[in-house]
């Protein structure tokens, strides 16, 4: 075979395989059709799988775009008891795309550079509702609150536990408070623990104190 007849012959290989992978990861045709309980428990299988130890949760299913599939949307939190936990919000059209997700929102990340917690949207001068766990714990640690910054530096990042509970009335330390978060802070070998009260409108400090075990 000349030259060109091998040219020839390698083009219409990659031309084959051009359109079979436009086939198989755009238009899917193969896909066996799922239902959305099916659809629903495989991506929360896969999610499982990729994080372990995560606190996932499928907030949202309906049908696609993409005829024969499910628009799946799932939140992703991990590290949920340190004081950064990372919060991120992903999507999913399966079987379109497989297990192939996209992120719709992040809302709080931990960044190795610089140690910083990274909490998006807080905007000065704009409104802002706190209706998460993780933004309330991540918010509360961004406030360099003197107690909660003695209490980790004293016991390590690393070893500190973090819980936060949303209260639409609660009285602790020296008040009554409504409509707030209560962060609280806990370490294994600690002798005390620290609680943050945040507002859940754009996440202000209301009060911080320590409180013996």
């Amino acid at each position: 075979m000349d030259l060109l007849g091998k040219s020839a012959v390698a083009a219409a290989v990659i031309l084959i395989i051009l359109v079979a992978a436009y086939f198989i990861f755009l238009k899917n045709p193969f896909a066996q059709p799922v239902s959305k309980p099916q659809a629903t428990s495989l991506v929360l299988s896969d999610l499982q799988n990729t994080y372990p130890g995560a606190d996932i949760n499928i907030t949202n299913v309906s049908q696609s775009q993409f005829q024969g599939s499910w628009h799946i949307i799932a939140s992703v939190v991990t590290n949920q008891t340190s004081p950064c936990p990372s919060y991120i919000v992903y999507s999913f059209d399966y079987p379109q795309y497989h297990f192939v997700p996209r992120v719709d929102n992040i809302y709080t990340a931990y960044s190795t550079y610089g140690n910083q917690c990274l909490v998006y949207g807080f905007t000065q001068g704009s409104s802002y509702i706190i209706a998460s766990y993780p933004v309330a714990i991540a918010r509360s640690y961004t406030l360099n609150i003197s107690q909660v910054s003695q209490f980790i530096q004293r016991y390590g990042y690393g070893n500190v536990a973090v819980n936060a509970t949303y209260r639409n009335t609660t009285t602790l330390g020296t008040g009554t408070f409504n409509n707030v978060w209560v962060v609280h802070y806990t370490a294994p070998i600690a002798n005390y623990s620290v609680y943050a009260i945040l507002t859940q409108s754009n996440g202000e400090l209301v009060q911080a104190f320590n409180q013996s075990s």
